[in-house]
């Protein structure tokens, strides 16, 4: 009877020790070499990373007239990317490029009215409704490459009160506002080599400080939607066209359509991405914060640098297609530069104390911010 007491006894001992060896004690468990470990939260118990959401909490439309290749087209996928990255999968923004819910002249009022939640586009499209951004894209403003042109309009927005007046705006959250390459002065048949070559040609202009700034060589400016440009160009409806090394090398208008460009960096055009506004208060705190967190200088650092390495691709595709980049002679500059500063003076007469305030902040910004790459 006494050796099955201890039998027994020696039995317990054992399994107790088998179960503190198991991790039923208060051991230390050391994660595996490589942080493959949780990190320890206060009170020496392990978090558990937030697993991705298993389906989106939201689901957010955009579009963009841009295809899928050009530079806009890409950069709505990365900011797709980002913002599902932040929110570790409870957002979801679905990309739609090429104009397929909603082309150049249609994408304020889509994001405007709730159709799509998010939309990439041109403020020049919308004659009106954005007098004083029109401001940012007078011609021959000082910068001196895209990225300086992206970041001093971010700032202008971010920092003053200047542009939010345009009723553009109204209804919306605005994510971005940045630059567009410069633009050279484009012609399908005739190469210029004075300013007098302008006289009697029909150009695709899309603000009236550019149109304003043709007259005065005798040139006629007329909007034209840049999916139907290598059509007027191509029959003639157009002679030319001031239009940004982008916008040339997206919709190929150098193909068997332009064959001259003057390489004149005439003006920077302000792209927006903009949020509707409704659907932003829809969202929850913790989802606002997020599309916070990707906007502004957030969103101006994805691909800023791309639109100034998109002139020598251009020049590159023109020259392989037997177009021809030029400059004109000083002299001729010279006159181009003068009608432009004519224009500015007469539109910053018609919009007062703000269009001087805004024209001044331009010139001191480019002034002290170093551009990445120069246009010319």
């Amino acid at each position: 009877m006494k050796k099955k007491l201890l039998f027994v006894l020696a039995a317990v001992i054992a399994v107790t020790m088998m179960l503190s060896a198991c991790g039923g004690g208060s051991t230390t468990t050391t994660p595996p070499a490589g942080g493959g470990g949780s990190p320890a939260a206060p009170g020496g118990s392990p978090t558990t990373p937030t697993p991705p959401a298993a389906t989106p909490e939201v689901t957010l439309i955009l579009t963009n007239h841009d295809a899928d290749e050009t530079l806009s087209g890409q950069w709505c996928h990365k900011w797709a990317d980002m913002v599902s990255q932040k929110s570790n999968g409870r957002i979801e923004v679905q990309v739609n490029n090429g104009g397929s819910l909603a082309g150049p002249t249609q994408s304020l009022d889509k994001v405007k009215d709730g159709t799509v939640d998010l939309a990439f586009g041109l403020q020049q499209f919308y004659p009106g409704q954005f007098p004083m951004t029109d401001g940012l894209s007078l011609p021959y403003l000082p910068y001196t490459s895209a990225s300086q042109a992206s970041d001093i309009m971010m700032n202008i927005w971010m920092n003053t009160t200047l542009l939010q007046s345009d009723t553009g705006y109204q209804g919306t959250k605005v994510i971005l506002i940045r630059s567009n390459c410069d633009a050279p002065i484009t012609t399908a048949s005739k190469k210029l080599n004075t300013v007098n070559d302008l006289q009697g040609m029909t150009i695709r202009a899309s603000t009236e400080s550019i149109t304003n700034w043709l007259k005065a060589f005798g040139a006629t400016g007329k909007g034209c939607p840049i999916n139907e440009l290598f059509q007027n160009l191509q029959n003639g409806a157009f002679d030319g066209a001031i239009t940004d090394w982008h916008g040339i090398y997206s919709y190929k208008l150098y193909d068997n359509c332009a064959k001259y460009f003057a390489d004149e960096a005439v003006v920077y055009s302000p792209y927006y991405f903009l949020m509707n506004q409704a659907k932003y208060d829809s969202l929850s705190a913790e989802n606002k914060a997020v599309i916070d967190e990707c906007s502004g200088q957030a969103a101006l650092d994805l691909m800023n640098g791309d639109w100034d390495t998109m002139k020598a691709t251009t020049t590159d595709a023109i020259t392989k297609a037997g177009g021809e980049v030029y400059k004109l002679p000083d002299s001729e500059h010279a006159k181009l530069v003068a009608a432009a500063d004519k224009v500015t003076s007469d539109w910053i007469a018609a919009n007062g104390d703000n269009g001087k305030q805004l024209h001044d902040k331009i010139v001191a910004l480019c002034q002290t911010t170093a551009g990445a790459t120069p246009s010319n």
